[in-house]
């Protein structure tokens, strides 16, 4: 891990989770094709070039909160809609393809 102050992480984990839970309520039927904001996927994407492995942690933790919710989304479609809004563009971090979004995300869910 980088000198980072862990605050940091935790505050990009909550942002992650409340846009997650935010776009279950907006867009239930639909939650898969909506894309996460993009100061969010901008901040994993740096986690994740920061620290590939706090990275994972961060996502997986993130998943497991708002997928536990009463009433929250299902894990597989908030880990669809994370795979479909990693492939948007970010200005520092550029796009990652489907395929590197989907190995992602699945090194996240299998980390459970």
């Amino acid at each position: 891990m980088s000198d980072i102050p862990s605050g940091v992480y935790g505050a990009i984990r909550l942002a992650l989770e409340a846009n997650l839970r935010h776009y279950h309520q907006r867009f239930t039927s639909q939650l898969d094709g909506a894309d996460l904001y993009v100061d969010v996927v901008t901040a994993v994407k740096w986690v994740h070039e920061t620290s590939p492995q706090t990275a994972l942690y961060l996502v997986q933790s993130a998943l497991t909160n708002v997928s536990t919710d009463e009433d929250g989304p299902a894990l597989e479609e908030i880990a669809r809609c994370l795979r479909h809004s990693l492939t948007q563009h970010s200005h520092s971090y550029g796009e990652w393809s489907p395929e590197e979004a989907d190995r992602f995300v699945t090194a996240a869910l299998i980390a459970q």
